[in-house]
């Protein structure tokens, strides 16, 4: 029976990195089980992908708009299969040597399903058993899908559909949740082509972003043709072999070739037996971690997606840090005050705290700032004036609880609002200092100075 002081289950940036670093850090007996694909949904189904597929998106919206800043380009054509090629070349050469870098840093990989059995034991998909002093379940997550009637066991698409299975742009596409999946989707498969519905059934589009971004980012996408249906019941779905009817309550059909169910995800832990290990799980089937990502079974820590919060690249890099302290005796408490987060859209949406409401849901008292950027001069220049900042203090101690921007660069402007948050820098102060003149950033500055 093989033994390791460390084993890691699953081989996506949070597993890479809390192996790498054990094995660099110590001389402890490290090993990794990868079931899938080194480099892990971000590289192969999600961030890098659709990244490069809204960059041509975004090249293809520009071409287009030309004329308005006196170009002119008499035709844009999409190549679908170029576009996708360019994603398959991006994502190889990132993680294309596969389980060669573990090797090189001397951690075992095994490229086969291994699953938790009990304290300290682990079992391969051939029956293979393993015993490790620590488990690191970095198993990620995945898609979840509403219980609406008829859509179980039908061809929709997930994330990783809309990626890889389409061999061209399909003639119309409609989209049921619009967080940062179904928002940048909808974008995509719009400007290359697509009739696109958007299906919402929160009163507004980014749900779980601030209320005001949501209304910001309606007009954007509406200026494109998408169709945006918030506060929208979907009754009931038909696939009847070409196409799907969405029966959507007191609004009719939306009828479509294709359907993206973008409605959430979870944590991959079915083939786990979670409770031979000791490891217990919430309400919401997540599992309960103390302050440095322990769980509650012996030498058990869980990471990244796998936790069922804050689903980002930059989070799981972070608590892959929390736990290769905790493991390595220097353990470290998780601090998620300032995490931000971004839909890379055009415009993209970013932001860092807490909404309104939820700040107002704490039971604070709060004051904002809100600039729109139609009155950036940076903006004008560019014709892209579609956007807002908005930030949140408390109206009481003057502590900036939230940051929220819509716009061209919003998601490298957020920074600057994780910059001041990070460092509990006075409102005043960051709004008094010197902006570059004509910048977008002006708008955050506006926000400071009107916060006082």
């Amino acid at each position: 029976m093989k033994r390791y002081d460390v084993f890691v289950i699953g081989g996506g940036g949070t597993g890479s990195e809390v192996a790498f670093s054990i094995a660099r850090e110590s001389n402890m007996n490290v090993g990794i089980a990868e079931r899938d694909k080194f480099g892990g949904e971000c590289n192969h189904y999600g961030c890098v992908p659709t990244k490069v597929m809204l960059r041509s998106a975004k090249i293809a919206a520009l071409a287009r708009d030309a004329g308005r800043f006196g170009v002119r380009i008499p035709e844009v054509g999409i190549d679908f299969k170029a576009i996708m090629t360019r994603a398959r070349e991006i994502i190889d050469s990132q993680s294309g040597d596969g389980p060669k870098p573990f090797y090189d840093a001397g951690i075992d990989v095994i490229l086969d399903e291994v699953r938790l059995i009990g304290p300290h034991s682990l079992e391969v998909a051939d029956g293979t058993k393993i015993e490790a002093d620590r488990i690191v379940l970095t198993t990620g997550s995945e898609p979840t899908a509403p219980p609406i009637p008829g859509l179980e066991g039908t061809p929709y698409w997930t994330n990783k559909e809309a990626i890889w299975k389409p061999r061209d742009v399909p003639a119309s596409l409609a989209v049921l949740g619009t967080g940062a999946i179904g928002t940048e989707f909808a974008q995509i498969y719009a400007r290359f082509g697509s009739n696109v519905t958007m299906i919402e059934n929160a009163p507004h589009i980014l749900p779980l972003e601030d209320a005001e971004s949501g209304a910001s980012m309606l007009p954007a996408l509406e200026a494109e043709g998408i169709r945006v249906m918030a506060g929208a019941q979907t009754k009931g779905v038909t696939f009847d072999g070409e196409g799907w009817h969405l029966e959507i309550e007191g609004q009719g059909a939306i009828v479509a070739e294709e359907l993206l169910i973008a409605t959430g995800r979870k944590p991959c832990f079915d083939e786990h037996d979670l409770e031979a290990a000791g490891v217990k799980t919430d309400a919401e089937d997540k599992p309960v971690l103390n302050e440095s990502l322990r769980t509650t079974g012996e030498d058990v820590w869980v990471a990244g997606d796998a936790t069922g919060d804050l689903l980002f690249t930059h989070v799981g890099t972070y608590e892959a840090e929390l736990v290769v302290a905790d493991i390595l005796g220097h353990p470290r408490k998780a601090d998620y005050r300032v995490v931000p987060r971004v839909t890379f859209s055009d415009p993209e949406v970013a932001s860092v705290g807490l909404t309104e409401k939820q700040a107002r849901k704490d039971g604070r008292e709060v004051k904002t700032a809100v600039l729109k950027f139609e009155d950036n001069e940076r903006a004008t220049i560019e014709g892209k004036t579609f956007g807002i900042v908005k930030l949140i203090a408390d109206e009481e101690t003057g502590d900036l609880l939230g940051g929220h921007i819509v716009g061209e660069e919003a998601g490298a402007m957020i920074h600057i609002v994780v910059a001041a948050m990070a460092g509990r820098l006075d409102t005043r102060v960051a709004g008094e200092a010197i902006y570059a003149y004509p910048t977008f950033a002006e708008s955050v500055k506006g926000a400071f100075l009107q916060l006082g």
